[in-house]
Protein backbone atom coordinates (compact mmCIF):
# COMPACT_ATOMS: atom_id res chain seq x y z
CA UNK A 1 0.00 0.00 0.00
CA UNK A 2 1.35 3.42 -0.93
CA UNK A 3 1.73 5.76 2.04
CA UNK A 4 0.68 9.42 1.74
CA UNK A 5 3.51 11.93 2.15
CA UNK A 6 3.18 14.42 5.09
CA UNK A 7 2.45 17.95 4.17
CA UNK A 8 4.11 21.01 5.68
CA UNK A 9 1.68 23.43 7.14
CA UNK A 10 2.08 27.09 6.33
CA UNK A 11 4.84 26.73 3.75
CA UNK A 12 5.60 25.02 0.41
CA UNK A 13 6.71 21.40 0.86
CA UNK A 14 10.31 20.73 0.09
CA UNK A 15 9.46 17.69 -2.14
CA UNK A 16 6.77 17.14 -4.79
CA UNK A 17 3.72 15.38 -3.13
CA UNK A 18 2.50 11.92 -4.40
CA UNK A 19 -0.64 12.19 -6.51
CA UNK A 20 -3.08 9.24 -6.35
CA UNK A 21 -5.28 8.10 -9.16
CA UNK A 22 -8.88 7.29 -8.38
CA UNK A 23 -8.19 3.61 -8.91
CA UNK A 24 -5.21 3.67 -6.55
CA UNK A 25 -6.98 5.40 -3.72
CA UNK A 26 -10.01 3.16 -4.13
CA UNK A 27 -7.83 0.06 -4.16
CA UNK A 28 -6.01 1.19 -1.04
CA UNK A 29 -9.25 1.93 0.78
CA UNK A 30 -10.55 -1.52 -0.20
CA UNK A 31 -7.40 -3.16 1.16
CA UNK A 32 -7.71 -1.27 4.43
CA UNK A 33 -11.40 -2.20 4.86
CA UNK A 34 -10.89 -5.86 3.99
CA UNK A 35 -7.96 -6.10 6.38
CA UNK A 36 -9.92 -4.47 9.20
CA UNK A 37 -13.28 -6.19 8.60
CA UNK A 38 -12.40 -9.52 7.03
CA UNK A 39 -14.89 -11.45 9.21
CA UNK A 40 -17.59 -9.23 10.59
CA UNK A 41 -21.01 -9.85 12.15
CA UNK A 42 -23.40 -7.02 11.41
CA UNK A 43 -26.91 -6.45 12.70
CA UNK A 44 -29.55 -4.39 10.93
CA UNK A 45 -32.79 -4.21 8.95
CA UNK A 46 -33.06 -5.30 5.32
CA UNK A 47 -34.29 -2.73 2.80
CA UNK A 48 -34.65 -2.67 -1.02
CA UNK A 49 -34.04 -6.40 -1.34
CA UNK A 50 -33.91 -7.49 -4.99
CA UNK A 51 -32.70 -10.51 -6.94
CA UNK A 52 -30.92 -10.17 -10.28
CA UNK A 53 -31.38 -12.53 -13.21
CA UNK A 54 -28.04 -14.09 -12.31
CA UNK A 55 -29.46 -15.22 -8.97
CA UNK A 56 -27.33 -12.78 -6.92
CA UNK A 57 -29.24 -10.66 -4.40
CA UNK A 58 -28.64 -7.00 -3.54
CA UNK A 59 -30.02 -5.07 -0.59
CA UNK A 60 -29.32 -2.35 1.95
CA UNK A 61 -28.69 -3.07 5.63
CA UNK A 62 -29.64 -0.13 7.82
CA UNK A 63 -30.34 1.06 11.34
CA UNK A 64 -31.77 4.37 12.55
CA UNK A 65 -28.53 6.28 11.84
CA UNK A 66 -26.74 4.71 8.87
CA UNK A 67 -26.92 2.18 6.06
CA UNK A 68 -24.58 0.00 4.04
CA UNK A 69 -24.99 -1.85 0.74
CA UNK A 70 -24.80 -5.64 0.77
CA UNK A 71 -24.34 -8.36 -1.85
CA UNK A 72 -25.50 -11.96 -1.38
CA UNK A 73 -24.03 -14.08 -4.16
CA UNK A 74 -25.97 -17.05 -5.50
CA UNK A 75 -23.57 -19.64 -4.07
CA UNK A 76 -24.02 -18.41 -0.49
CA UNK A 77 -27.73 -17.82 -0.98
CA UNK A 78 -28.36 -21.47 -2.00
CA UNK A 79 -27.26 -22.66 1.44
CA UNK A 80 -29.71 -20.46 3.32
CA UNK A 81 -32.85 -22.02 4.82
CA UNK A 82 -35.05 -18.92 4.48
CA UNK A 83 -35.72 -16.15 1.99
CA UNK A 84 -34.81 -12.65 3.24
CA UNK A 85 -37.47 -9.97 2.86
CA UNK A 86 -37.67 -6.21 3.31
CA UNK A 87 -38.15 -5.32 6.96
CA UNK A 88 -36.43 -8.43 8.31
CA UNK A 89 -34.14 -7.82 11.28
CA UNK A 90 -31.13 -9.99 10.54
CA UNK A 91 -27.69 -10.87 11.77
CA UNK A 92 -25.32 -11.40 8.86
CA UNK A 93 -21.73 -12.54 8.54
CA UNK A 94 -19.37 -11.35 5.80
CA UNK A 95 -16.50 -9.11 4.85
CA UNK A 96 -16.47 -5.38 4.17
CA UNK A 97 -15.04 -4.36 0.83
CA UNK A 98 -15.27 -1.69 -1.88
CA UNK A 99 -16.94 -2.03 -5.26
CA UNK A 100 -14.26 -0.14 -7.20
CA UNK A 101 -16.37 0.54 -10.29
CA UNK A 102 -18.59 2.88 -8.27
CA UNK A 103 -16.44 3.56 -5.26
CA UNK A 104 -19.17 2.13 -2.99
CA UNK A 105 -18.21 0.24 0.09
CA UNK A 106 -20.34 -2.83 0.71
CA UNK A 107 -20.61 -6.11 2.59
CA UNK A 108 -20.15 -9.43 0.81
CA UNK A 109 -22.60 -11.60 2.79
CA UNK A 110 -21.62 -15.22 3.43
CA UNK A 111 -24.24 -16.20 6.00
CA UNK A 112 -27.42 -14.74 7.43
CA UNK A 113 -30.06 -15.63 9.97
CA UNK A 114 -33.13 -13.81 11.27
CA UNK A 115 -32.58 -12.02 14.53
CA UNK A 116 -34.87 -13.36 17.24
CA UNK A 117 -36.08 -16.27 15.02
CA UNK A 118 -33.87 -19.11 13.84
CA UNK A 119 -33.26 -19.52 10.14
CA UNK A 120 -34.86 -22.98 10.14
CA UNK A 121 -37.95 -21.70 11.93
CA UNK A 122 -38.18 -18.80 9.48
CA UNK A 123 -37.92 -21.23 6.54
CA UNK A 124 -40.54 -23.47 8.17
CA UNK A 125 -43.03 -20.62 8.47
CA UNK A 126 -42.39 -19.39 4.92
CA UNK A 127 -42.85 -22.83 3.32
CA UNK A 128 -45.89 -23.53 5.47
CA UNK A 129 -47.52 -20.29 4.33
CA UNK A 130 -46.65 -20.99 0.68
CA UNK A 131 -48.05 -24.52 0.63
CA UNK A 132 -51.15 -23.50 2.55
CA UNK A 133 -51.94 -20.91 -0.13
CA UNK A 134 -51.59 -23.63 -2.79
CA UNK A 135 -54.15 -25.76 -0.94
CA UNK A 136 -51.84 -28.65 0.01
CA UNK A 137 -53.19 -28.61 3.58
CA UNK A 138 -56.89 -28.62 2.60
CA UNK A 139 -58.92 -31.39 4.19
CA UNK A 140 -60.94 -31.82 0.99
CA UNK A 141 -57.95 -33.24 -0.91
CA UNK A 142 -56.97 -35.74 1.78
CA UNK A 143 -57.70 -39.44 1.34
CA UNK A 144 -59.26 -41.78 3.88
CA UNK A 145 -57.30 -44.78 5.13
CA UNK A 146 -58.35 -48.34 4.21
CA UNK A 147 -60.23 -50.16 6.97
CA UNK A 148 -58.10 -53.30 6.72
CA UNK A 149 -54.73 -52.76 4.96
CA UNK A 150 -53.03 -55.99 3.93
CA UNK A 151 -49.78 -54.42 2.67
CA UNK A 152 -48.13 -51.30 4.10
CA UNK A 153 -45.30 -49.33 2.53
CA UNK A 154 -42.90 -47.62 4.95
CA UNK A 155 -40.32 -44.97 4.05
CA UNK A 156 -37.80 -44.57 6.87
CA UNK A 157 -34.32 -45.54 8.00
CA UNK A 158 -33.79 -49.32 8.03
CA UNK A 159 -31.59 -49.09 11.13
CA UNK A 160 -33.55 -46.67 13.34
CA UNK A 161 -35.75 -47.47 16.31
CA UNK A 162 -38.82 -46.23 14.39
CA UNK A 163 -38.94 -49.20 11.99
CA UNK A 164 -38.45 -51.70 14.82
CA UNK A 165 -41.29 -50.13 16.82
CA UNK A 166 -43.64 -50.10 13.82
CA UNK A 167 -42.90 -53.71 12.85
CA UNK A 168 -43.48 -54.83 16.45
CA UNK A 169 -46.85 -53.06 16.63
CA UNK A 170 -47.98 -54.34 13.21
CA UNK A 171 -47.01 -57.92 14.05
CA UNK A 172 -48.84 -57.73 17.37
CA UNK A 173 -52.04 -56.25 15.94
CA UNK A 174 -52.34 -58.23 12.71
CA UNK A 175 -49.71 -60.84 11.76
CA UNK A 176 -51.41 -61.22 8.35
CA UNK A 177 -50.35 -57.69 7.31
CA UNK A 178 -47.18 -57.51 5.22
CA UNK A 179 -44.71 -54.61 5.11
CA UNK A 180 -42.56 -53.27 2.27
CA UNK A 181 -39.73 -51.03 3.49
CA UNK A 182 -38.11 -48.40 1.28
CA UNK A 183 -34.83 -47.60 3.09
CA UNK A 184 -34.03 -43.88 3.12
CA UNK A 185 -31.87 -41.42 4.99
CA UNK A 186 -34.00 -39.40 7.38
CA UNK A 187 -31.37 -36.88 8.45
CA UNK A 188 -28.58 -34.93 6.81
CA UNK A 189 -27.72 -33.92 3.28
CA UNK A 190 -29.74 -35.65 0.58
CA UNK A 191 -32.25 -37.15 3.02
CA UNK A 192 -35.21 -35.14 1.70
CA UNK A 193 -34.54 -36.31 -1.85
CA UNK A 194 -34.35 -39.96 -0.73
CA UNK A 195 -37.63 -39.71 1.20
CA UNK A 196 -39.40 -38.08 -1.76
CA UNK A 197 -37.98 -40.73 -4.11
CA UNK A 198 -39.21 -43.49 -1.80
CA UNK A 199 -42.77 -42.12 -1.82
CA UNK A 200 -42.75 -41.91 -5.62
CA UNK A 201 -41.31 -45.40 -6.08
CA UNK A 202 -43.85 -47.04 -3.76
CA UNK A 203 -46.63 -45.24 -5.64
CA UNK A 204 -45.65 -47.20 -8.74
CA UNK A 205 -46.81 -50.43 -7.08
CA UNK A 206 -50.40 -51.65 -7.20
CA UNK A 207 -50.39 -53.84 -4.09
CA UNK A 208 -49.78 -51.23 -1.37
CA UNK A 209 -52.80 -50.00 0.60
CA UNK A 210 -51.23 -47.23 2.71
CA UNK A 211 -47.86 -45.49 3.24
CA UNK A 212 -46.18 -44.54 6.52
CA UNK A 213 -43.45 -41.90 6.23
CA UNK A 214 -41.51 -40.96 9.33
CA UNK A 215 -38.72 -41.30 11.86
CA UNK A 216 -38.09 -40.91 15.57
CA UNK A 217 -37.92 -37.61 17.42
CA UNK A 218 -35.11 -35.07 17.46
CA UNK A 219 -34.24 -31.41 17.15
CA UNK A 220 -35.59 -29.21 14.39
CA UNK A 221 -32.33 -29.78 12.54
CA UNK A 222 -32.71 -33.56 12.85
CA UNK A 223 -36.29 -33.46 11.55
CA UNK A 224 -35.61 -30.92 8.84
CA UNK A 225 -35.82 -33.38 5.93
CA UNK A 226 -39.58 -33.60 6.61
CA UNK A 227 -39.84 -29.81 6.30
CA UNK A 228 -38.41 -29.77 2.78
CA UNK A 229 -40.63 -28.82 -0.16
CA UNK A 230 -39.66 -31.93 -2.14
CA UNK A 231 -41.07 -34.23 0.56
CA UNK A 232 -44.23 -32.15 0.96
CA UNK A 233 -44.98 -32.24 -2.76
CA UNK A 234 -44.26 -35.98 -3.01
CA UNK A 235 -46.80 -36.63 -0.22
CA UNK A 236 -49.37 -34.34 -1.87
CA UNK A 237 -48.97 -36.14 -5.21
CA UNK A 238 -49.25 -39.63 -3.70
CA UNK A 239 -52.21 -41.67 -4.95
CA UNK A 240 -51.80 -43.95 -1.92
CA UNK A 241 -52.97 -42.55 1.47
CA UNK A 242 -49.97 -41.28 3.46
CA UNK A 243 -49.59 -41.26 7.24
CA UNK A 244 -46.92 -38.90 8.60
CA UNK A 245 -45.17 -40.27 11.70
CA UNK A 246 -42.37 -37.86 12.51
CA UNK A 247 -40.85 -37.34 15.93
CA UNK A 248 -42.65 -37.23 19.25
CA UNK A 249 -46.07 -35.84 20.09
CA UNK A 250 -44.90 -32.22 20.39
CA UNK A 251 -43.07 -32.22 17.04
CA UNK A 252 -44.85 -30.88 13.96
CA UNK A 253 -43.39 -30.80 10.44
CA UNK A 254 -44.60 -29.69 7.03
CA UNK A 255 -45.11 -33.36 6.19
CA UNK A 256 -47.66 -33.60 9.04
CA UNK A 257 -49.79 -30.85 7.50
CA UNK A 258 -49.71 -32.33 3.97
CA UNK A 259 -50.22 -35.99 4.91
CA UNK A 260 -53.67 -37.58 4.88
CA UNK A 261 -53.24 -38.41 8.59
CA UNK A 262 -50.73 -37.26 11.18
CA UNK A 263 -49.57 -39.71 13.85
CA UNK A 264 -47.69 -38.36 16.89
CA UNK A 265 -45.13 -41.19 16.82
CA UNK A 266 -44.16 -44.07 14.51
CA UNK A 267 -45.69 -46.57 16.95
CA UNK A 268 -48.92 -44.58 17.01
CA UNK A 269 -48.94 -44.61 13.18
CA UNK A 270 -48.85 -48.40 13.18
CA UNK A 271 -51.67 -48.44 15.76
CA UNK A 272 -53.81 -46.10 13.66
CA UNK A 273 -53.22 -47.90 10.36
CA UNK A 274 -53.52 -51.56 11.43
CA UNK A 275 -56.67 -52.69 13.26
CA UNK A 276 -56.45 -55.63 15.66
CA UNK A 277 -57.13 -58.90 13.88
CA UNK A 278 -58.83 -60.28 16.99
CA UNK A 279 -61.24 -57.33 17.00
CA UNK A 280 -62.09 -57.98 13.34
CA UNK A 281 -62.68 -61.69 14.00
CA UNK A 282 -64.87 -60.88 17.00
CA UNK A 283 -66.89 -58.39 14.97
CA UNK A 284 -67.39 -60.95 12.21
CA UNK A 285 -68.41 -63.58 14.75
CA UNK A 286 -70.87 -61.18 16.35
CA UNK A 287 -72.40 -60.27 12.98
CA UNK A 288 -72.61 -63.95 12.03
CA UNK A 289 -74.41 -64.81 15.27
CA UNK A 290 -76.77 -61.89 14.76
CA UNK A 291 -77.55 -63.08 11.24
CA UNK A 292 -78.18 -66.65 12.40
CA UNK A 293 -80.46 -65.48 15.20
CA UNK A 294 -82.40 -63.31 12.77
CA UNK A 295 -82.77 -66.20 10.35
CA UNK A 296 -84.04 -68.47 13.14
CA UNK A 297 -86.54 -65.82 14.18
CA UNK A 298 -87.75 -65.47 10.57
CA UNK A 299 -88.07 -69.24 10.20
CA UNK A 300 -90.09 -69.48 13.42
CA UNK A 301 -92.29 -66.63 12.24
CA UNK A 302 -92.96 -68.34 8.92
CA UNK A 303 -93.57 -71.62 10.71
CA UNK A 304 -96.20 -70.00 12.93
CA UNK A 305 -97.85 -68.44 9.90
CA UNK A 306 -97.92 -71.83 8.18
CA UNK A 307 -99.45 -73.47 11.25
CA UNK A 308 -102.08 -70.77 11.37
CA UNK A 309 -102.95 -71.30 7.71
CA UNK A 310 -103.05 -75.08 8.09
CA UNK A 311 -105.53 -74.72 10.94
CA UNK A 312 -107.81 -72.58 8.82
CA UNK A 313 -111.06 -74.20 7.71
CA UNK A 314 -110.49 -73.88 3.98
CA UNK A 315 -107.37 -76.05 4.31
CA UNK A 316 -109.36 -78.75 6.05
CA UNK A 317 -112.31 -78.39 3.65
CA UNK A 318 -110.86 -76.85 0.46
CA UNK A 319 -114.13 -77.27 -1.48
CA UNK A 320 -115.44 -74.32 0.52
CA UNK A 321 -113.14 -72.13 -1.56
CA UNK A 322 -115.33 -72.89 -4.60
CA UNK A 323 -118.67 -72.37 -2.94
CA UNK A 324 -118.82 -68.61 -3.00
CA UNK A 325 -117.35 -68.19 -6.55
CA UNK A 326 -119.73 -70.88 -7.83
CA UNK A 327 -122.69 -69.11 -6.26
CA UNK A 328 -121.64 -65.82 -7.77
CA UNK A 329 -121.21 -67.49 -11.17
CA UNK A 330 -124.72 -68.89 -10.98
CA UNK A 331 -126.09 -65.45 -10.20
CA UNK A 332 -124.19 -63.95 -13.13
CA UNK A 333 -125.43 -66.66 -15.49
CA UNK A 334 -129.01 -66.09 -14.38
CA UNK A 335 -128.66 -62.36 -14.87
CA UNK A 336 -127.10 -62.94 -18.28
CA UNK A 337 -129.88 -65.26 -19.40
CA UNK A 338 -132.54 -62.90 -18.16
CA UNK A 339 -130.81 -60.08 -19.95
CA UNK A 340 -130.56 -62.05 -23.18
CA UNK A 341 -134.20 -63.07 -22.98
CA UNK A 342 -135.27 -59.49 -22.47
CA UNK A 343 -132.98 -58.33 -25.27
CA UNK A 344 -134.44 -60.96 -27.65
CA UNK A 345 -137.94 -59.99 -26.70
CA UNK A 346 -137.25 -56.33 -27.28
CA UNK A 347 -135.58 -56.98 -30.61
CA UNK A 348 -138.36 -59.34 -31.66
CA UNK A 349 -140.98 -56.74 -30.77
CA UNK A 350 -139.11 -54.05 -32.68
CA UNK A 351 -138.76 -56.40 -35.62
CA UNK A 352 -142.44 -57.25 -35.62
CA UNK A 353 -143.35 -53.59 -35.58
CA UNK A 354 -141.01 -52.93 -38.48
CA UNK A 355 -142.39 -55.87 -40.44
CA UNK A 356 -145.90 -54.75 -39.75
CA UNK A 357 -145.17 -51.26 -41.00
CA UNK A 358 -143.44 -52.58 -44.05
CA UNK A 359 -146.23 -55.00 -44.73
CA UNK A 360 -148.72 -52.24 -44.69
CA UNK A 361 -146.58 -49.96 -46.83
CA UNK A 362 -144.99 -52.47 -49.27
CA UNK A 363 -146.14 -54.89 -51.94
CA UNK A 364 -146.29 -58.59 -51.18
CA UNK A 365 -142.85 -59.34 -52.73
CA UNK A 366 -141.13 -56.95 -50.39
CA UNK A 367 -143.02 -58.42 -47.51
CA UNK A 368 -141.64 -61.85 -48.37
CA UNK A 369 -138.07 -60.51 -48.45
CA UNK A 370 -138.54 -58.83 -45.12
CA UNK A 371 -139.97 -62.00 -43.68
CA UNK A 372 -136.93 -63.97 -44.84
CA UNK A 373 -134.61 -61.38 -43.34
CA UNK A 374 -136.57 -61.57 -40.11
CA UNK A 375 -136.16 -65.31 -39.95
CA UNK A 376 -132.43 -65.00 -40.71
CA UNK A 377 -131.98 -62.36 -38.02
CA UNK A 378 -133.81 -64.47 -35.49
CA UNK A 379 -131.65 -67.49 -36.39
CA UNK A 380 -128.46 -65.44 -36.04
CA UNK A 381 -129.67 -64.09 -32.72
CA UNK A 382 -130.37 -67.57 -31.41
CA UNK A 383 -126.93 -68.81 -32.55
CA UNK A 384 -125.26 -65.88 -30.86
CA UNK A 385 -127.09 -66.54 -27.61
CA UNK A 386 -126.12 -70.20 -27.73
CA UNK A 387 -122.48 -69.28 -28.41
CA UNK A 388 -122.41 -66.87 -25.44
CA UNK A 389 -123.98 -69.42 -23.15
CA UNK A 390 -121.51 -72.13 -24.27
CA UNK A 391 -118.56 -69.77 -23.75
CA UNK A 392 -119.66 -68.91 -20.22
CA UNK A 393 -120.08 -72.58 -19.39
CA UNK A 394 -116.58 -73.40 -20.66
CA UNK A 395 -115.06 -70.59 -18.57
CA UNK A 396 -116.95 -71.83 -15.52
CA UNK A 397 -115.75 -75.40 -16.11
CA UNK A 398 -112.15 -74.18 -16.53
CA UNK A 399 -112.32 -72.17 -13.31
CA UNK A 400 -113.74 -75.14 -11.43
CA UNK A 401 -111.01 -77.39 -12.82
CA UNK A 402 -108.27 -74.91 -11.78
CA UNK A 403 -109.67 -74.60 -8.27
CA UNK A 404 -109.99 -78.37 -8.05
CA UNK A 405 -106.33 -78.76 -9.13
CA UNK A 406 -105.26 -76.42 -6.32
CA UNK A 407 -107.25 -78.36 -3.73
CA UNK A 408 -105.13 -80.19 -1.14
CA UNK A 409 -107.69 -83.03 -1.33
CA UNK A 410 -106.45 -83.91 -4.81
CA UNK A 411 -103.09 -84.76 -3.26
CA UNK A 412 -104.89 -87.15 -0.94
CA UNK A 413 -106.71 -88.72 -3.92
CA UNK A 414 -103.33 -89.56 -5.41
CA UNK A 415 -102.52 -91.79 -2.46
CA UNK A 416 -100.94 -89.30 -0.07
CA UNK A 417 -102.12 -88.63 3.48
CA UNK A 418 -101.75 -85.99 6.23
CA UNK A 419 -100.49 -87.19 9.60
CA UNK A 420 -101.09 -85.13 12.76
CA UNK A 421 -100.11 -85.79 16.36
CA UNK A 422 -103.15 -86.43 18.55
CA UNK A 423 -101.19 -85.02 21.47
CA UNK A 424 -100.30 -81.61 19.93
CA UNK A 425 -102.67 -81.48 16.97
CA UNK A 426 -99.77 -80.37 14.76
CA UNK A 427 -98.78 -81.89 11.42
CA UNK A 428 -96.02 -84.51 11.61
CA UNK A 429 -93.30 -83.80 9.03
CA UNK A 430 -90.38 -85.61 10.66
CA UNK A 431 -89.86 -88.78 12.62
CA UNK A 432 -88.24 -86.70 15.34
CA UNK A 433 -91.60 -85.11 16.18
CA UNK A 434 -93.09 -88.36 17.61
CA UNK A 435 -91.92 -91.10 19.90
CA UNK A 436 -92.63 -94.78 20.07
CA UNK A 437 -96.09 -95.33 21.47
CA UNK A 438 -97.48 -91.93 20.44
CA UNK A 439 -100.94 -91.88 18.83
CA UNK A 440 -101.32 -90.15 15.50
CA UNK A 441 -104.27 -89.43 13.17
CA UNK A 442 -103.91 -90.12 9.47
CA UNK A 443 -106.25 -88.29 7.12
CA UNK A 444 -106.99 -90.00 3.81
CA UNK A 445 -108.85 -88.86 0.72
CA UNK A 446 -111.91 -90.47 2.21
CA UNK A 447 -112.01 -90.90 5.94
CA UNK A 448 -109.20 -91.03 8.49
CA UNK A 449 -107.25 -93.52 10.62
CA UNK A 450 -105.92 -93.49 14.18
CA UNK A 451 -102.62 -95.30 14.61
CA UNK A 452 -99.96 -95.94 17.25
CA UNK A 453 -96.25 -95.41 16.47
CA UNK A 454 -94.27 -98.64 16.81
CA UNK A 455 -90.98 -97.33 15.44
CA UNK A 456 -89.55 -94.07 14.04
CA UNK A 457 -87.16 -94.26 11.09
CA UNK A 458 -85.20 -91.24 9.86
Amino acid sequence: MTQAQPKSVGHIPEEQPHVYTVSEITRDVRAILEAAFENAWIEGEISNFRTAASGHAYFVLKDDKAQIKCVLFRGHRAGMKFTPEDGDQVLLFGRVTVYEARGDYQVIVEAMEPKGLGALQKAFEQLKEKLAKEGLFDEARKQSLPEIPWKIGIVTSPTGAAIRDMLHVIQRRNPKTSVLLYPAKVQGEGSAEEIARGIKELNKRKDIDVLIVGRGGGSIEDLWAFNEEAVARAIAQSKIPVVSAVGHEIDFTIADFVADLRAPTPSAAAELVVPKLNDIVQDLQYLTNQMIERMIEDIEDYRERLRYLIDRRFFREPRQILETPAQRLDEIMQRLLRGLDQWVMVKRGNLKQTVHRLFRASPGGKLKILSERQNDLIARLVRRMESQIRLRKEKLAGTAKSLDALSPLNVLHRGYSITTSKKTGKAVTSGKQVNKGDTVRIRLAKGQLDATVDETIE
